[in-house]
């Protein structure tokens, strides 16, 4: 059984590292200018459903992640937003 992916986008750096931190699969990024500002976009491959799931459990507090990995996955992360 072929498995089904949706495409997922956010701004939210902190919360990107935390997918990015559960291997949930980084697609591509997309800047995007807003009046004298650059704000990148991140956009994630994940299976429907996930994100609901994923999201209930970084903003309730419930989620976890090895904490280096987070570290390591938004000093990637930023070293991407500040090139």
């Amino acid at each position: 059984m072929k498995e089904e992916y949706e495409m997922y986008s956010t701004s939210d750096i902190y919360f990107c590292a935390y997918l990015c931190a559960l291997d949930i699969p980084l697609e591509r990024t997309e800047p995007k200018e807003q009046g004298d500002r650059r704000k990148m976009t991140f956009i994630f491959k994940v299976s429907p459903g996930d994100i609901s799931r994923l999201k209930a459990s970084y903003f309730g507090g419930t989620g976890t992640v090895k904490a280096l990995k987070f570290v390591e996955r938004l000093r990637s992360l930023k070293s991407m937003c500040f090139i």
